[in-house]
């Protein structure tokens, strides 16, 4: 008997520290209903010993649902953190659920939990067992955060002491989403092209992403003689340290995450990623023998390429990157996750799956923001064959077109025509700009077939990344910037097959004083 009630502790402990899969799989996915056993009446101290489902105390509402034992002073601080957090919200009218699932075999200890946290009105204790474990379903471990929105899909999941409420920053991006998530709001529910929820990809950003500052900024500009010109593909840099890259599983796997990417991804594109090895300062011994070996991994889908870091460059430190850290630019050279070791794991697939996603979201992640610096402020100093922007304009309404890089810039250049000669009677002047990538400049000439005769002015941006235009104004081949006659950024649009044009000018031509607050 004894031997018996020594076995189900030990079973119990490791069943906390144990994580039973892989719960970010999970994300955007409704929770099951899970039956739990015992639920303990935070509110009135009442013991009510029959089946309690999930669902009857979530009640439709944004949930934070964390796996306790009921023994542990951390649970119970973090309990009391979320009861106080509820009590704030229902201040300004959002109601949340709090939702506490306690580990099958601390049944004993929760008198113990509840003196901390049975004055909240909305933080419900659950017991689990090991008939329906929930614990299990859930994939999940002890001090686990799940935050769920109405619909109880999960839309973050936070492992561990990641999830500590005394951590203020992590405290106030709960806060803000929970509140949004009050008024109607999920992540989960827009889409991308390609079926992948776009706002998945970001919420794997957000548990990622060291350096949410520099999202969507480009790389800097003393380090464009480095990484430059980049072909029209996005870039992971991965610092490593000598032959690691090689001799360690983790760089195997790093190479092999590569080499699928170039199987993988479009075949209509002339490359699929652009990858460069840095090799760390003290690391300089085996570079040849590196460099060698990377060389050897490239071909018609990959580019994978090794420099050595230096004292003069110090590309690591400019960059922020330790040993094993990854950054991944879009094709755009706008950064869109840093991530460092361990979270870099790529034996990992919740990581690969991550990579993957940012790697496939390309310039969608940026869309929303990356010109938000701009609006409402007076167009960059930038000239063409010393002709300065605001001459070109003859201080009329602009609109100024970054022809796509694919085969749809002939279509984007077909319409900006006909626009510009069904519109000619108002007083606007449309540039077209043809970027720099190797797939514009190969479309070259058709180009200025069907521009001849036009009244569009068109330029060939410089292939110097110093002197780009399309680096000046932050943008990106299929956006449109509206300007106003001042040279004042009203708005931004990006061109897609259909897109209306001729619609959007005069909408922007209309309310171009109205657009920024004037």
């Amino acid at each position: 008997m004894n031997l018996l009630i020594l076995f189900t502790i030990i079973a119990s402990y490791f069943a906390t520290i144990t994580s039973y899969g892989n719960p970010k799989s999970l994300l955007c996915k409704k929770r099951d209903n899970y039956k739990l056993s015992y639920r303990k009446d935070l509110r009135w101290g009442e013991d009510i010993k029959r089946d309690m489902y999930l669902d009857d105390v979530t009640d439709g509402r944004p949930t934070v649902l964390a796996l306790h034992t009921a023994h542990c002073l951390y649970c119970t601080t973090q309990a009391t953190y979320l009861g106080n957090m509820a009590n704030d919200l229902m201040d300004y009218g959002t109601n949340i659920s709090i939702v506490v699932i306690n580990h099958p075999g601390y049944e004993d200890y929760i008198d113990y939990y509840m003196r901390y946290i049975k004055s909240f009105d909305h933080v419900y204790f659950l017991q689990d067992d090991y008939a329906d474990s929930a614990w299990r379903g859930l994939q999940g471990r002890k001090d686990d955060f799940y935050i769920y929105d109405s619909n109880q899909r999960l839309v973050k999941y936070v492992t561990g002491q990641a999830a500590s409420l005394t951590n203020f920053g992590f405290k106030d991006d709960l806060y803000d989403m929970l509140s949004k998530m009050g008024q109607g709001y999920s992540p989960c529910d827009s889409t991308t092209k390609t079926g992948t929820s776009m706002e998945k990809t970001k919420l794997w950003i957000s548990d990622y992403n060291y350096d949410h500052g520099k999202q969507c900024k480009r790389l800097p500009s003393d380090l464009f003689d480095i990484f430059w010109p980049p072909p029209s593909m996005p870039m992971i840099i991965y610092l490593a340290s000598g032959d690691s890259v090689y001799s360690s599983n983790q760089g195997r796997a790093v190479v092999k995450f590569i080499r699928q990417q170039g199987t993988a991804r479009d075949t209509s594109s002339s490359a699929f990623v652009n990858v460069i090895i840095v090799n760390a300062i003290g690391s300089e011994k085996s570079f040849s023998e590196l460099k060698s070996k990377v060389e050897s991994t490239n071909s018609d889908t990959v580019r994978l390429s090794i420099i050595q870091d230096t004292t003069v460059q110090n590309i690591a430190h400019k960059l922020n990157l330790r040993r094993d850290s990854m950054l991944v630019y879009d094709r755009y050279q706008r950064q869109m996750l840093l991530s460092h070791s361990p979270k870099t794991d790529m034996l990992d697939s919740v990581w690969r799956t991550t990579l993957q996603s940012v790697l496939e979201a390309d310039n969608d992640l940026c869309t929303d923001y990356r010109f938000s610096e701009l609006i409402c402020k007076k167009a960059p100093e930038w000239s063409f064959n010393r002709i300065p922007f605001s001459w070109m304009t003859f201080d009329r309404f602009t609109v100024v077109s970054i022809l796509k890089d694919t085969e749809e810039g002939i279509l984007q250049l077909k319409r900006i025509i006909k626009a510009r000669k069904d519109m000619g009677h108002l007083p606007i002047t449309h540039i077209v700009i043809n970027p720099s990538t190797q797939d514009a400049i190969s479309r070259q000439q058709i180009y200025r077939g069907l521009i001849e005769g036009s009244r569009v002015h068109f330029i060939d941006d410089y292939a110097d990344s110093t002197k780009s235009i399309v680096n000046s104004l932050l943008g990106a081949p299929g956006d449109t910037l509206f300007y106003d006659q001042h040279q004042i950024l009203r708005a931004t649009e990006i061109f897609s097959k259909k897109y209306d044009l001729q619609s959007r000018i005069r909408t922007h031509y209309k309310q171009q004083e109205d657009q920024c607050g004037q």
